[in-house]
């Protein structure tokens, strides 16, 4: 069993070992060359990716179980109506694909009706303030963190008229001779919530850190472990604010992952800053798995490094992007 503990005075778990291991064997689904996918969406027979790769033109793009294009793709490259041109978030959320447009302040929304391989409803929002990362809960309704020069870790956000319905959680003080905005800012983390129920994951970019959120009543917990490690940062004054630097210490915990209803399953690299070479600080070899409790389940270990996964809705089968064979690839969860 694994080793953890709860203090009795706040909802907090720290734990030092998860209860199993798994060591996964994946069998190739199809190949994918050229392409750097940072998600990856199942559906029925249908695998959708969302690749970093102008030349394709969009940014998600459906292929059948046989590596075949099923259309064009949703949500192009570019600065027009209806474009993006980068984004740190995104995601498939019942049907509609969506980007939040850091650069541009947006977030863009493809639905693709039913019985057409072609035909795609657009809307795009505006989000006038800055969010490291950001979820839909549905067409009008989203979910913020990252905003150092609020006290919350998360807003929930109505859209169009942006107004902050609910504030989650507050950060603690930070240390001595640390900027509030930098301390903030090593929190930052990405956002994975259930696909039916109001609760959300916090997953930590620079710590093996989780905060589950329930939405409804606001409660939270903080999870840490296996290796309990701060965040390890430097910062700077630069363009009238005071922002995060990484150094040679800093390390990446989570770096993708993804949700179903009875688990959250988070990429995690814990490479530091110096062996940034390639893609290492944003793929990883082990999956670490919770339940929506925040309890630390198991470990999942691929032979390679993978950027992105997804779960089939039975929790059966998981699907991977291995960067290193350039393939996207499956594995039997037993």
């Amino acid at each position: 069993m694994g080793t953890f503990s709860q203090s009795p005075n706040s909802d907090t778990i720290i734990f030092s070992r998860f209860p199993g291991e798994t060591n996964l064997q994946p069998e190739t689904v199809f190949p994918l060359k050229n392409e750097y996918v940072r998600k990856i969406y199942v559906e029925d027979n249908t695998i959708t990716t969302w690749s970093i790769n102008k030349e394709q033109g969009y940014f998600f793009r459906p292929y059948n179980l046989q590596g075949q294009p099923l259309n064009n793709g949703y949500i192009g490259f570019g600065f027009g109506q209806y474009e993006a041109s980068g984004a740190i978030s995104g995601g498939c959320h019942r049907g509609t694909y969506w980007l939040h447009d850091v650069a541009s302040r947006k977030i863009i929304l493809a639905s693709p009706q039913k019985g057409s391989t072609d035909a795609v409803t657009l809307k795009e929002y505006d989000i006038p303030e800055f969010y490291y990362s950001v979820s839909l809960l549905d067409s009008l309704q989203i979910i913020g963190t990252g905003r150092y020069d609020a006290p919350e870790k998360l807003h929930r956000i109505q859209l169009p008229a942006f107004n902050i319905l609910t504030a989650y959680g507050t950060f603690t003080t930070p240390p001595d001779r640390t900027p509030v905005n930098t301390w903030r800012e090593s929190f930052i983390s990405f956002i994975f919530n259930h696909p039916d129920l109001p609760m959300a994951a916090l997953a930590c970019r620079f710590s093996d850190q989780v905060d589950f959120i329930d939405l409804k009543t606001g409660k939270s917990r903080v999870v840490k472990g296996p290796e309990n490690y701060p965040a390890m940062f430097g910062s700077m004054h630069t363009m009238g604010k005071d922002v995060l630097e990484r150094t040679e210490d800093t390390r990446f915990a989570f770096v993708n992952g993804t949700a179903t209803k009875k688990y959250v399953y988070l990429l995690y690299s814990g490479n530091h800053e110096v062996d940034g070479a390639g893609n290492l600080n944003s793929t990883g070899k082990k999956v670490y798995v919770y339940d929506w409790q925040g309890k630390p389940v198991r470990v999942l270990h691929f032979p390679n490094f993978i950027s992105c996964i997804a779960v089939n809705d039975n929790d059966s089968i998981l699907y991977a992007f291995d960067t290193d064979r350039e393939q996207i690839v499956r594995a039997t969860l037993q």
